[in-house]
């Protein structure tokens, strides 16, 4: 229904009204007018800069395992022939008698530990990957919570990381830090968004 608006102040009049409430005018001088048109986010590119910043996280964080993984194993893999180099003559019982002594494993154990971490860095970047990308469709329908929630999942996976291994902290900073900007460019995106959506 459409709805008529007082040509003198714009206010809006009921259609048995014959003078306006707010000024006076006769309502004679009203006009229908049709609602103000919806803005259309999606259309004045404001909305979905959100989701393009998780989108973009979501494909860093699996190249960067995918790089993680490779060079972590190329170190791993240099690691276990200089110990093997180091070894080569040990009979194989003393080697992992002294091995349980010094690291509570046998060689083979400790080979497959070693290699075993470097997968399991893969699997958890790949597994980030992904719930980063559900966080890419969620932020459709709430671009700010599945923004933050990114945020404190990157946090938290660095924490965690922190807590069993500190060196980690520094290792890849610079890329931690682009991450978190990058996480932090989406809230404000997701903000801004929810102001003009509420507008």
């Amino acid at each position: 229904m459409e709805e008529l608006r007082c040509l003198r102040c714009a206010a809006a009049v009921a259609e048995n009204e014959k003078f306006c409430a707010a000024c006076g005018a006769a309502v004679g001088t009203a006009i229908p007018q049709d609602p103000p048109p919806k803005i259309d986010l999606d259309a004045s590119g404001k909305l979905g800069t959100a989701r393009k910043w998780l989108l973009a996280v979501s494909i860093l964080t699996l190249i960067t395992g995918f790089v993680m993984f490779a060079l972590n194993k190329s170190s791993v893999e240099d690691q276990i022939r200089h110990a093997e180099q180091q070894i080569a003559g040990m009979d194989p019982v003393q080697r992992d008698q002294l091995m349980m002594q010094n690291v509570h494993m046998t060689w083979d154990q400790a080979v497959a530990h070693d290699r075993g971490q470097v997968n399991l860095l893969l699997f958890v970047n790949i597994g980030l990957a992904v719930v980063y990308l559900g966080l890419f469709f969620f932020a459709k329908k709430n671009a700010l919570t599945a923004t933050v929630i990114a945020l404190l999942l990157f946090i938290t996976v660095i924490a965690i990381n922190a807590v069993i291994e500190p060196t980690s902290l520094v290792q890849g900073i610079i890329v931690k830090i682009l991450f978190i900007g990058a996480l932090a460019k989406a809230i404000s995106a997701a903000t801004q968004e929810r102001k003009l959506a509420a507008a």
